[in-house]
């Protein structure tokens, strides 16, 4: 899960009024893609959530509001509480919606990525687990506790294999570094390591589970 920077709306959301027409319009006027477009400029093609990569292929992956319809319908066609979520059942927007645990936590008390950043709340480790950052506050680590159960973030088997074998194609290279790090390097070494830790971070921003292998880079912590 990582920080989301919302561009602008898709214009067909303006056609459409809560109260006056359902959700089900988007479907019956073939207006799914044009919000899909937005969605995957705003999160790289995968999952707001997970980070998994998204198919193509609408009938697998679903238009998620954040807020869902029945608790406040005022925010059907609001293009702020939309992302784009992966359709597992046992994860992510579908978790959220129908599991009873996740009815029960207060989504005001949720991380919600496109307003704060996960990474204020969220640890990410090398064996494929995510946990609350040690460093937080009680107020936040609610926050990070609740974004973790109501996602179901840390209780997939899937999606910790996901990460984990995302993390291993990265590992050796990250331990190199944190390796040379700890020889207590010169100054002119530590910029050249700097660089390199640059460079990573940069190559895996695009990747499936990019915030994990930020947090090996960065982190490289593991239990």
């Amino acid at each position: 899960m990582k920080s989301l920077s919302r561009g602008n709306p898709p214009k067909c959301l303006n056609t459409f009024k809560h109260g006056r027409d359902k959700w089900c319009v988007i479907f019956q006027n073939n207006l799914t893609d044009e919000i899909w477009e937005k969605l995957n400029a705003m999160q790289g093609d995968f999952c707001a959530y997970c980070e998994c990569k998204l198919h193509d292929d609408n009938s697998k992956r679903h238009i998620e509001h954040f807020i869902q319809k029945d608790k406040d319908s005022s925010l059907t066609f609001d293009w702020n509480n939309l992302f784009g979520s992966c359709n597992t059942p046992n994860r992510c927007g579908k978790y959220k919606d129908e599991s009873s645990q996740c009815k029960e936590i207060d989504l005001a008390k949720v991380c919600k990525p496109d307003i704060s950043d996960p990474n204020k709340f969220l640890l990410f480790l090398n064996n494929g687990k995510v946990r609350p950052r040690s460093d937080l506050n009680n107020v936040d680590s609610d926050i990070a506790k609740n974004t973790i159960a109501v996602f179901n973030l840390d209780g997939d088997p899937s999606l910790e294999n996901s990460r984990r074998a995302s993390i291993q194609g990265e590992k050796a290279l990250a331990e190199k570094y944190w390796e040379m790090m700890s020889d207590t390097p010169s100054d002119e070494f530590i910029e050249l390591l700097k660089d390199e830790l640059t460079e990573s971070l940069i190559r895996v921003s695009t990747k499936q589970h990019s915030t994990p292998l930020e947090h090996l880079w960065k982190y490289n912590q593991g239990y």
